[in-house]
């Protein structure tokens, strides 16, 4: 016969045995929710009219890095199988510690909510990890403190990775706190938690390399379109080779012919784009740049693309106030930066046009992008980069 204290060994030993699906079930509904709200995201993103986006974009977050559908392989795979794996080994270890902590709390919500912000709070920490690859990579070609990229990049991604964790978080809680706590040994506990630790440091050191390599091969690297035997299109509404308004000039401005304009590097953030151009002075004196650089786009078909473009104070990037002259000495450069958010989600290899002011000679270049007609952008004038 079996005393109670018997029983409730058994019993403890039972639950000790069955404890681990709560916080494995708990990892795995997490990794699948990140799954299915970057799918959901990337499907409204592509098939929404852009007024209709805007509205909705707020609630459909993603945790998966934008560079994951603009680059080359093997780069979107890795860039998404280290985010995955960094983020199930840390919410397993969140879990263990939670369930286990709040087992005599009684009541199950109390559970579900302490879950629920583990969520939020992996979340943010694992999209951290994969903004502090490409803020290296940022200080390494821009230099300076990368201020402007935390700005502009970081601090929109953080957000969204926390309305992620708060719109699909409350999932893999309720899932986990269902399926029972867990229950292990003291001693046990502490060697899976900090090995689980452990994993998600060492997931999330290859999360911040693969982010990083990414964002340098978007650079320089391009998605190639599938060979197709039908003929090329016919452009029905190209744009022009030179802006049909041209800026007024001054004194002491740059001969068209002796400034190069060419495209400085991309980046992108959760819902944020950011394109950089470089004007270089290629004569042997120096000379004088003023206001935006004039910019044009063309589809892969060659027909215009027609975004909005406002003048953005330059002061957020680092350079001077408002649309001053700047000199560039002899092979000195100025730089402007187009930013914004992404309409649609479905980045394409685009022309960019572009010259040192309009109604200079336009130089196409090829880059991927994700801008249409209408698309809401804003552009600093030159300035001296830092």
């Amino acid at each position: 016969m079996m005393t109670q204290g018997g029983l409730e060994s058994h019993g403890a030993e039972k639950t000790s045995g069955a404890g681990w699906i709560g916080w494995t079930m708990f990892a795995a509904t997490g990794v699948l929710a990140a799954i299915a709200a970057d799918l959901l995201h990337r499907t409204l993103a592509s098939r929404s009219p852009i007024e209709v986006w805007r509205v909705i974009e707020v609630w459909l977050p993603t945790i998966v890095p934008a560079h994951a559908g603009y680059t080359v392989a093997p780069w979107p795979a890795l860039i998404c199988l280290t985010l995955l794996v960094t983020l199930g080994f840390a919410l397993a270890a969140v879990s263990i510690s939670v369930l286990r902590g709040s087992r005599g709390m009684g009541r199950r919500w109390v559970r579900v909510i302490l879950l629920w912000v583990g969520v939020v709070v992996v979340a943010v920490g694992v999209v951290g990890i994969a903004q502090f690859g490409e803020w290296l990579l940022w200080t390494e070609r821009a230099g300076g403190l990368g201020g402007s990229f935390l700005r502009t990049f970081t601090l929109p991604a953080l957000m969204e990775a926390a309305r992620w964790g708060l719109i699909w978080g409350w999932i893999p809680a309720l899932v986990a706190v269902l399926n029972g706590p867990q229950r292990p040994g003291r001693r046990r506990r502490g060697i899976l938690i900090l090995a689980l630790m452990v994993a998600a440091a060492v997931a999330g050191a290859c999360l911040a390399a693969a982010t990083r390599g990414a964002a340098l091969s978007a650079t320089t690297e391009v998605a190639q379109p599938e060979p197709s035997e039908q003929p090329a299109p016919v452009a029905t509404d190209p744009p022009s080779d030179v802006a049909a308004t041209p800026a007024p000039d001054f004194p002491g401005r740059c001969s068209a012919e002796d400034v190069v304009v060419t495209i400085a590097g991309s980046d992108a953030a959760s819902g944020t784009r950011y394109l950089a151009f470089e004007a270089r002075n290629v004569s042997a004196e120096a000379c004088d740049l003023s206001g935006l650089p004039d910019l044009a786009f063309a589809s892969p078909e060659g027909n215009a693309i027609r975004p909005m473009i406002a003048p953005r104070d330059s002061t957020s990037t680092g350079g001077p106030i408002g649309a001053g002259a700047v000199t560039l000495d002899p092979g000195g450069a100025a730089r402007a930066d187009l930013v914004w958010r992404a309409p649609t989600g479905r980045p394409s290899e685009l022309t960019v046009l572009m010259a040192p002011w309009a109604g200079a000679q336009r130089t196409p270049a090829t880059e991927t992008l994700d801008i249409v007609d209408g698309a809401e952008m804003t552009l600093t004038p030159w300035y001296i980069a830092p």
